[in-house]
């Protein structure tokens, strides 16, 4: 057997006429193919292309593009041909649109001649209706865990609630047993009022956080306000009551905002929650949460002493089911464990209300969160006439 170099061999369609080489060519791929002109006018069409569009070869050569298309992409079609034929635009462009039924990636190529004239356009259709049932699939599963994710924070923190709820309940039992031991001595009743304010305190505030939760209305919102309600909740956390000294600083006269409680409720329990974890094993555990404001944007700052990050990991920490902590059941008892969904959740929340969310930080010296939130975008119609902010003061609290 006689080697035959590749390079010289002829291929089956070079005997061929140009026009029917390339529709040669172009039948053998497995994308729909469409050339044009620089009219936009169809010169030729492959076989894939033609069962999508559900047309044959002869009726569609020398009409219009535009004409397989709604308004909408018509639209976009001819200004990317115009910017084609201009040279505003030089680069392949991909469109992605719904086709009884199915969804095609649309990728207009420009092809010009070796002047660098436009000639026209090659156009390939890929059928994405998998990967778009695939895409919508994987939405929804985020969707759920994210909720399982919540509700596990929920019920992390009733455990805390209850042991909160027991202390004042047993000191009121034991002082009721003294108060029937000895009916003539009554000074103990102050002391069982201060427990039972305190254990109202407790109660009130775990209602009004689940009120909050629950509806899931816009409404004008005080972020100040709803900080300080789930530091508060986050007492339930005995590690976190008990073994971070905390520091506070809210901005005096932080405007409201146009928003879903528990949208922000969430983002901050996840950041303050990502802080615990990081801490735990920290030495020195400190958190420190700040306010502030200008006349566009409110910020909001989490600054924690934890295990740190790795600047190159900045980006991908808002990745959804990115986790540098073990999963549920992989670590001891007692120790952090993720899902990859919480900084995820908050920064897809943080973006609906056109924010954005920045970590900043290095291995062992901890991890700094900053949040912006525009302001004027974030207002009902009636206050859109927002005026500029003084500077504001600072409310300070130290934990």
């Amino acid at each position: 057997m006689s080697y035959k170099d590749p390079k010289k061999q002829k291929l089956p369609t070079e005997h061929l006429p140009e026009s029917e080489r390339t529709r040669a060519i172009i039948n053998m791929m497995r994308e729909g193919v469409i050339c044009t002109d620089a009219g936009g006018v169809i010169t030729e069409i492959n076989t894939t292309a033609e069962n999508f569009l559900s047309v044959c070869r002869d009726e569609v050569v020398s009409r219009t593009v535009y004409e397989f298309h709604p308004p909408d992409i018509q639209h976009k079609i001819r200004t990317l041909l115009e910017g084609f034929n201009s040279g505003t635009a030089t680069v392949p462009v991909n469109i992605r649109r719904e086709l009884d039924g199915h969804w095609l990636q649309i990728s207009l190529i420009p092809v010009h001649d070796e002047n660098g004239k436009f000639q026209g356009v090659v156009t390939t259709l890929v059928d994405e209706t998998e990967q778009k049932r695939l895409e919508e699939v994987k939405h929804s599963l985020e969707l759920k865990l994210l909720q399982e994710h919540k509700l596990s924070v929920i019920g992390v923190l009733a455990s805390g609630i209850a042991h909160n709820l027991n202390g004042p309940l047993s000191i009121i039992v034991g002082y009721l047993d003294l108060l029937y031991s000895r009916i003539g001595d009554l000074d103990e009743i102050p002391i069982i009022l201060s427990q039972t304010e305190r254990m109202k305190e407790i109660i009130n505030n775990m209602m009004y956080k689940s009120r909050q939760e629950q509806d899931d209305r816009k409404r004008m919102i005080n972020l100040n306000t709803l900080l300080k309600n789930e530091l508060a909740f986050l007492d339930a956390n005995l590690d976190f009551k008990h073994k971070i000294d905390k520091q506070y600083e809210f901005a005096v006269g932080l405007p409201d905002i146009f928003a879903v409680y528990s949208d922000f409720s969430q983002s901050f329990l996840n950041i303050i929650n990502n802080s615990i974890d990081a801490m735990f094993d920290s030495p020195v555990k400190n958190l420190f949460v700040k306010t502030s404001y200008d006349s566009e944007n409110i910020t909001i700052e989490f600054q924690d002493t934890g295990c740190g990050l790795d600047p190159a990991d900045a980006e991908k920490i808002f990745d959804p089911f990115y986790t540098t902590k073990p999963l549920v059941g992989e670590a001891p008892a007692g120790h952090p464990t993720g899902t990859g969904l919480g900084l995820s959740s908050t920064h897809k929340l943080v973006q609906e209300y056109g924010g954005e969310i920045s970590v900043n930080g290095h291995p062992g010296k901890g991890a700094h969160f900053i949040i912006t939130i525009p302001i004027k975008a974030n207002l009902t119609t009636e206050e859109s006439d927002y005026k500029a902010l003084t500077t504001p003061e600072l409310e300070l609290a130290n934990t």
